[in-house]
């Protein structure tokens, strides 16, 4: 049996279909799984044992390779078809893919005419619920019922040695007691102030770790991260923007402790098993929150009742008054609770 899974969004969300992935693996232990998602993002699922390929697709590419996928899709010959979102894009590729039953998210109107009418299952898009729970009823149809799986996030040998050699050449051993700041997001409306992300790192290395600094490569992610680091009495290790998503995941994985904002590495974090404390303010946490047991969210939605607002700050201003109103002491707080629970 072959099975085509299409999700074209960001990190986070790829990284929200991996317990869907298992269940359907377990449902189905004989079955080629092949992966469709955005080009740049393939270390997420390149060393899943779920997945038997991943198919980057690249937005923008034109017509000649968009063709040429299509073209691939087709001759694989899958059995089903499961488009994760509305999106065209991906039931374009549903049809395409000539599979048997096709399973899509339900467009609700949204899209080309008749888009509906390409899929044999549609699943509604409920948003009362966590991203991983509304990926799991995608396979519904198919008789499989979610349960007890988690996010996933596998690393390479190559990646794990690459970001131990980096941490080596900056002092820090293997087996150290790594926490990973990350107090940026590609959406800087998420972040919390240069001064109180510093006071946090002041505490982390008070308790005795080793704080790593990280960032995406976007230069105002980079310029942010530095930013925090200069309000720091002592400055951590930067790898700001140096690192690939599988040097990340790696990196994480080897930590103890992950401290940042509603952001894509915070759910890699929490798919690799280690500790999150996450800030939260104009996101829905009940649906994009860390999936992991291992987790405190610090917000102010007792204060702000316009939490979750979904908007990318206060009035236009590209910043959000409900994170910038949270206190150092609350997180340290959060931090508390996890190193006293499970370091």
């Amino acid at each position: 049996m072959r099975i085509l899974v299409i999700k074209l969004r960001h990190i986070g969300d790829v990284l929200m279909m991996t317990p869907m992935l298992r269940a359907l693996k377990d449902f189905y232990p004989d079955a080629g799984i092949t992966a469709v998602i955005p080009q740049g993002m393939e270390e997420m699922l390149s060393f899943n044992p779920c997945v038997a390929e991943v198919l980057p697709f690249k937005k923008g590419s034109g017509v000649i390779e968009d063709l040429r996928l299509l073209k691939t899709l087709r001759r694989a010959r899958f059995d089903v078809a499961i488009n994760m979102t509305e999106g065209d894009r991906g039931a374009i590729m549903c049809i395409a893919s000539g599979a048997g039953r096709r399973i899509g998210a339900d467009p609700a109107g949204r899209g080309f005419h008749g888009k509906s009418r390409l899929f044999t299952d549609l699943v509604p898009q409920k948003w009362d619920r966590h991203r991983a729970l509304m990926d799991m009823e995608m396979i519904r149809p198919l008789g499989i019922e979610p349960g007890g799986q988690r996010l996933e996030l596998h690393t390479s040998r190559e990646n794990d040695e690459r970001v131990l050699d980096m941490l080596a050449g900056s002092g820090i051993k293997d087996g150290a007691r790594i926490a990973v700041v990350h107090p940026t997001s590609r959406w800087l409306f998420k972040c919390w102030n240069d001064k109180s992300a510093a006071g946090v790192m002041d505490y982390l290395r008070d308790r005795g770790f080793d704080v790593v600094l990280t960032s995406g490569p976007d230069k105002r992610e980079i310029d942010k991260a530095r930013a925090v680091a200069g309000f720091a009495k002592e400055k951590p290790v930067d790898l700001s923007g140096l690192l690939t998503l599988g040097q990340l995941a790696s990196l994480l994985k080897m930590s103890r402790l992950f401290f940042g904002v509603d952001s894509a590495p915070m759910h890699m974090a929490a798919a690799v098993g280690t500790p999150v404390a996450a800030l939260f303010g104009p996101s829905d946490y009940n649906v994009w929150g860390p999936y992991t047991g291992k987790a405190r969210v610090v917000m102010k939605n007792d204060e702000f009742p316009c939490i979750p607002c979904r908007r990318d700050g206060c009035g236009g201003s590209k910043k959000s008054d409900c994170l910038e109103a949270i206190t150092v002491p609350e997180v340290i707080q959060a931090v508390e609770e996890l190193i006293n629970i499970y370091l």
